[in-house]
């Protein structure tokens, strides 16, 4: 018995009655909220942090951990006051942790700001209100972003009216835009905030126009911003420059290699890594390879060598040629000509995948040249670790009178891009850009990208893999960039979603005008590169 007592006395001694006094549980009030900015700040929020004893009681407590999952959106001391962003909006989880327990409230800051660029009288739009459709000129209705594409140019018809109001609305944006103007440019610091608040959701924009005492409101256009940056520069051929140019992503074009900085026409340029290949003075001119880092040149305009389409290995060191019907490898260092690939047929515009085992290219019936053919068929060819290449299977035969060219591996080495069109393949003005598996199981056109036939969609090229589920192409299109090109071919991106293409549904999103181009230029062929 006294052994019992000992033991229980140990026990009680080891494992002491709970304090009445211990937090047992945290939370937050209010345990939601929406706040309203401006560029003029707002009022701050005051926090209460309500902490529950084991026996019950509640108390505040003065003072906490308190943080942001969301730092964006503003600040919170450790009182738990929280200020507003006075630059954009965006969604948080508010959360604060004392004792080792931690709460969590929702937070929802919406940015409001008004923009009067025109001396506009708001009032104005205060009058009877008439709905119209096919205002907008520019952008496309449901267009996709990359987060880091500078600022759109919103674009209206010319109808008469006095004034205009954007409104651009979200979860978390209220943004109003008076102008008097028929287009509407955000300036640097606006789209930031604008499109960094909203990465990864979508933003509803209204066009309302005074005319004749009439307010029309026209249909809501939505943009879709995607929650990452797009990357690399994008090298095109203007025949404008009579050569090469290139923007970075988000910047303004430059010369790179033109008649005016090489004293010769240049086009029909691949690049990869630190290599770009092209071909001097139009079809069937001399081949010039060099580094573009410094300019350094392996094939120069006396090299001897030709060449139309060119596509390199993925390291660099291999250069794949069509010229004049057949494909014809050289060492990219060197110059030295290693072999003519056996392709079975006419062959011509090749393109190496990202991984080096497998070349995409065209076969076709063997009439016209490099440019100039009919019945192309997109065929692929392995390349085993020896360098040999196997026997060419075709994955995408559109039959007659279609013709298939202008293949394009996408960065993960599961889709190739290319056009297909009733022409004999150049300057096709029905060209359309489609795509199909690496094993040419499932073909499908990109519908929204496209919009129509007659805007000769060529020459599609991928940008470099992103860290999202959204890849991204580039084009040639003559279409109407809203009021400001009228038929001359500009280069234009959209967004791809794979998921939607491997269950055979259009893929694509509708296009938008790459920004940082010369609108009075021809552009084409927009190789993207890292």
């Amino acid at each position: 018995m006294a052994l019992s007592l000992v033991l229980l006395a140990a026990c009680s001694e080891q494992f002491p009655p709970p304090d009445p006094a211990a937090m047992v549980e945290l939370r937050i009030e209010p345990a939601e909220a929406t706040v309203y900015t401006s560029p003029d700040g707002a009022e701050p929020v005051d926090y209460a942090l309500v902490a529950t004893r084991a026996d019950g009681q509640e108390v505040t407590l003065d003072e906490a951990e308190w943080t942001l999952s969301n730092r964006t959106v503003g600040e919170v001391d450790a009182y738990g006051v929280f200020a507003a962003s006075a630059a954009n909006g965006g969604v948080s989880y508010l959360k604060a942790r004392f004792d080792g327990i931690e709460a969590t409230s929702l937070l929802t800051v919406i940015f409001q700001d008004e923009l009067n660029v025109g001396e506009v009288d708001p009032t104005v739009f205060e009058a009877a209100r008439t709905p119209v459709d096919g205002v907008w000129t520019y952008p496309a209705d449901g267009v996709n972003l990359p987060r880091n594409t500078p600022s759109l140019s919103f674009q209206w018809a010319d109808v008469g009216a006095t004034a205009a109001q954007l409104r651009f609305r979200s979860k978390v944006t209220d943004l109003t835009v008076y102008t008097t103007g028929t287009s509407w440019t955000a300036d640097e610091a606006t789209w930031a905030a604008l499109v960094g608040t909203n990465a990864g959701g979508t933003v509803e924009v209204e066009l309302s126009l005074v005319v004749g005492g009439q307010v029309w409101v026209e249909e809501i256009l939505t943009l879709n911003v995607n929650r990452f940056d797009a990357r690399g520069t994008i090298y095109y051929w203007s025949t404008s420059a009579s050569g090469i140019r290139r923007i970075p992503y988000g910047a303004q074009a430059e010369d790179f290699l033109t008649a005016g900085t090489t004293g010769y026409c240049v086009g029909c340029h691949s690049v990869r890594g630190d290599r770009i290949g092209f071909t001097y003075d139009g079809g069937n001119g001399a081949l010039g390879v060099q580094r573009v880092s410094d300019g350094g040149q392996t094939f120069g305009h006396d090299s001897g060598i030709y060449g139309n389409f060119n596509t390199f290995s993925p390291d660099g060191k291999k250069v794949l040629v069509a010229y004049m019907g057949s494909l014809i490898l050289y060492d990219a260092d060197t110059g030295a000509l290693l072999y003519e690939v056996p392709t079975g047929g006419v062959a011509t515009h090749p393109d190496w995948s990202p991984d080096g085992t497998r070349v995409a290219f065209v076969l076709t019936n063997g009439d016209g040249g490099d440019w100039y053919f009919s019945g192309g068929r997109i065929a692929v060819m392995d390349v085993a670790s020896d360098g040999t290449f196997g026997a060419p299977r075709v994955i995408a035969d559109p039959a007659d009178p279609y013709n298939a060219y202008y293949p394009a591996w996408s960065p993960d080495g599961e889709w190739v891009a290319f056009n297909i069109s009733t022409g004999d393949s150049y300057a096709d003005p029905d060209a359309m850009v489609w795509v199909v598996d690496a094993g040419g199981t499932q073909a499908v056109e990109l519908t929204a990208a496209n919009i129509a036939s007659g805007y000769t969609n060529s020459i599609p090229r991928w940008a470099p893999l992103p860290d999202d589920d959204v890849l991204w192409l580039a084009f040639s299109s003559n279409r109407n960039y809203g009021n400001v090109t009228a038929g001359n071919p500009q280069l234009w991106v959209a967004g791809f979603d794979p998921a939607r293409a491997a269950a055979g549904v259009d893929p694509s999103w509708p296009a938008f005008w790459l920004p940082g181009q010369d609108a009075s230029q021809n552009n084409h062929i927009p190789a993207w590169a890292e």
